[in-house]
């Protein structure tokens, strides 16, 4: 039963064995922490791309109106822009054109304002008003 009671020297190695081991398992679960951190280990969120329907019965004259309101709000989107650097100075206004500029190059305009409908569709109109109408009492 010499096992039980091992010479000195083999009990300090085993005791280097086991820190060692500690050490070696917490610095792997650190630098897993560390990289995971860094570089992330889920994919980016997917990019949603909505798309308008309309209902079968829709005609040339509707579609027409919406793209003609559709290039209002985006012209009137950017005149209140051009508005706002007009009442800029110095580097300031400088900066503001150059974004301007990168914004429209880009057509973020396009981006953020995909379609706007002349008029909303009746199931639209139906939905706010029912979120718009005030709850009733509670029944005692």
């Amino acid at each position: 039963m010499a096992f039980l009671d091992p010479p000195d020297a083999q009990a300090r190695r085993t005791r280097y064995w086991v820190a060692g081991g500690a050490v070696a398992a917490t610095a792997i679960i650190m630098i897993g922490f560390l990289i995971e951190s860094r570089y992330g280990y889920l994919p980016p969120d997917p990019i949603l791309i909505y798309a308008q329907s309309w209902k079968g019965d829709r005609s040339r004259a509707d579609a027409i109106a919406d793209a003609a309101a559709t290039k209002s709000a985006r012209e009137t989107r950017l005149a209140q822009s051009r508005a706002y650097i007009a009442t800029l100075k110095g580097e300031a206004r400088v900066d503001a054109q150059k974004q301007y500029d990168a914004y429209v190059a880009g057509n973020g305009f396009r981006r953020e304002i995909p379609y706007v409908a002349v008029a909303p569709s009746v199931e639209a109109l139906v939905k706010v008003r029912e979120s718009a109408a005030p709850a009733e009492p509670p029944v005692e």
